[in-house]
């Protein structure tokens, strides 16, 4: 004789199942534009920024570029961020640029971040998910350099040591191993 299983326990089941498939489909990326299919496309791609301009990545072809991705809801990005702010600053003026990209964010909230931490470099709005997409960000902060011709660089990462070409995680972008590294991509004509 088979034994049945308490009609709680089927009900507990149930709901569980039904839930963890709802909780599934909350969430769905946003579709990638179907017009961008190469890198040198969504270097050209215009994005708003926070700074209420168009801002295109190609922008700073000839330069060494830090494309930052990042959240105001995001604490490691938050103590990241003063880094980030010190870094520009030292490059200032030279072939160094870095740029923010807003992801998953509220463009009034990327905008208050942006002022909170005097950020003196553009932050772009990546509101359709392009960026995050094409480049494959999953967590953040995410950092990754481009070199002149906006190609992806591998690099040696500051704080492990490792080669990468991303990083997750906060890094502290001030200190002198990182500058150094940064200070020789540029020199790298």
């Amino acid at each position: 004789m088979k034994r049945l299983l308490p009609l709680n326990t089927f009900i507990t089941a149930a709901l569980c199942a039904t839930t963890f498939t709802c909780c599934i489909g909350c969430y769905s990326p946003p579709e990638p534009d179907p017009n961008i299919q190469s890198l040198k496309e969504v270097l050209r791609t215009e994005f708003p920024t926070v700074q209420g301009e168009q801002e295109s990545i190609s922008n700073y072809r000839d330069k060494i570029v830090l494309l930052h991705f990042f959240a105001s809801w995001c604490a490691e990005c938050a103590a990241e961020a003063p880094t980030l702010r010190n870094l520009q600053n030292a490059f200032a003026g030279s072939d160094f640029q870095v740029v923010g990209v807003a992801v998953d964010d509220d463009p009034f909230e990327a905008q208050r971040f942006t002022r909170q931490y005097a950020l003196p470099f553009p932050v772009i709005m990546d509101t359709q998910g392009e960026l995050k997409h094409y480049f494959s960000i999953r967590d953040l902060p995410v950092t990754m350099f481009l070199d002149r011709k906006g190609l992806p660089v591998t690099f040696q990462d500051p704080q492990t040591g490792g080669q990468t070409a991303k990083l997750t995680g906060a890094r502290r972008w001030d200190t002198e191993q990182p500058v150094d590294m940064i200070a020789s991509m540029i020199e790298a004509r």
